[in-house]
């Protein structure tokens, strides 16, 4: 079962572990690779900006998506 607590470390982590992603795409190599720049760029991204604004406002998403 997931509990407000659950989720909120889920995502917590999602983002700490995105953003480190982010980090190694502007400070590496790897941001030459084309396929690296696409999942950044078109998962990366979104998801971390969604988790981002979940952390920020989660009681007003909760309620929109109806989780208790």
């Amino acid at each position: 079962m997931l509990t407000q607590k659950n989720i909120r470390v889920v995502l917590r982590w999602t983002h700490i572990v995105l953003g480190l992603i982010i980090m190694c795409y502007i400070y590496s190599p790897f941001h030459r690779y084309v396929p690296f720049q696409l999942f950044v760029k078109c998962f990366v991204i979104p998801v971390i900006t969604f988790s981002g604004i979940w952390l920020w406002k989660s009681s007003a998403l909760n309620r929109f998506f109806g989780i208790k």
